[in-house]
């Protein structure tokens, strides 16, 4: 068995006529970090979607701990849109290997819930808010500018896999929330999402930001999946204890992988693939306060080392985005 990397690009040739072409794309996660960059292998398959679909791009990819399959949901809303909207939810799934996707609907819950936000993340993970706690496809959804009219801040949301409908996890939502024009974490950006599955609870979760534009640097936060909450930025350093200097969006996720370490990675859009150390100080953490002054990182940080670059099309030069981000043990 070894640790794959998945994930999705923007569509390849930008002509809605003829629908959109979102390559999959499959990598080996590197054991330390490396130079030589990787290749991947691919693409394993094409999500195709009409083009009338304005939310296509598959930005949250997640692993389903049963199964062990690959999952994609689609963006939130159009970015760069300055009228928001949120006209679909679907998730496709089966997206690694064997590449055999399946397009779901998703219904909301209530009728009238949008999605706050422009960039999204996903993984799974279980319910807390029910006793039987099932495996259930979280995402958050955030936006990282106020110049679109729309503040900064993220939400997350859950969709149940039996009749997948998807609803806001929070305590008592507010109708602006529920209807996508505020956050339910106002100034806290994040587009990565990942579930710690080998010890399950309900702040074994972080998600990512590494972009600047919402006015700060890169950052992890943890994540209430009962409350919806986010805590205070857990700040990403590089090797040499300076900040992570990034500008991009973020994938996030955990290797997941039984009777092993725990690792973390985070992704870069362009194809930069970083592990992230010294989280168990944050994790271990009770509630969403941030780890001990005396942990190997100390309080509020974590170190964040450049694993590898997969050479995926046109991601370098930015023609193509490549958001989504997971982790299969194959």
């Amino acid at each position: 068995m070894a640790l794959f990397g998945y994930t999705i690009g923007e569509d390849r040739d930008q002509n809605a006529s003829n629908g959109k072409q979102l390559d999959v794309y499959r990598f080996l996660i590197p054991n330390a970090p490396t130079t030589t960059p990787i290749t991947p292998t691919g693409p394993v398959g094409t999500v195709t979607i009409a083009g009338t679909v304005t939310t296509a791009d598959l930005e949250g990819l997640g692993t389903n701990p049963t199964t062990g399959r690959v999952t994609a949901i689609n963006e939130t809303r159009v970015t760069g849109s300055t009228t928001p909207i949120d006209p679909t939810v679907f998730i496709v799934n089966n997206v690694d290997q064997p590449f055999a996707p399946v397009n779901v609907p998703v219904v909301r819950t209530p009728s009238d819930l949008r999605r706050f936000g422009f960039e999204s993340g996903a993984d799974f993970g279980r319910d807390f808010s029910v006793a039987s706690q099932p495996i259930v496809h979280y995402t958050i959804a955030g936006n990282r500018s106020a110049s679109n009219g729309v503040p900064v801040g993220s939400s997350l949301y859950k969709i149940t896999l039996t009749n997948p409908a998807i609803s806001i996890v929070d305590n008592t939502p507010t109708t602006p929330e529920r209807l996508g024009t505020q956050p339910t974490n106002t100034g806290k950006f994040a587009d990565g999402l990942a579930i710690d599955n080998l010890t399950p609870g309900r702040t074994r979760a972080f998600a990512s930001d590494l972009s600047t534009a919402d006015g700060d640097g890169a950052q992890l936060y943890k994540v209430d999946l009962l409350t919806g909450q986010l805590s205070a930025p857990i700040n990403l350093r590089n090797s040499s204890g300076q900040p992570l200097s990034v500008n991009s969006d973020s994938g996030l996720a955990f290797s997941n992988v039984t009777g092993s370490t725990q690792r973390l990675f985070a992704w870069e859009e362009t194809g930069r693939l970083y592990e992230i150390t010294g989280f168990q100080d944050e994790l271990n953490a009770s509630g969403l306060t941030l780890g001990s002054t005396t942990g190997t990182n100390g309080a509020g940080f974590a170190t964040a080392t450049l694993l590898a670059t997969v050479n995926l099309p046109n991601a370098s030069t930015g023609v193509v985005d490549y958001e989504g981000f997971t982790i299969a043990n194959e």
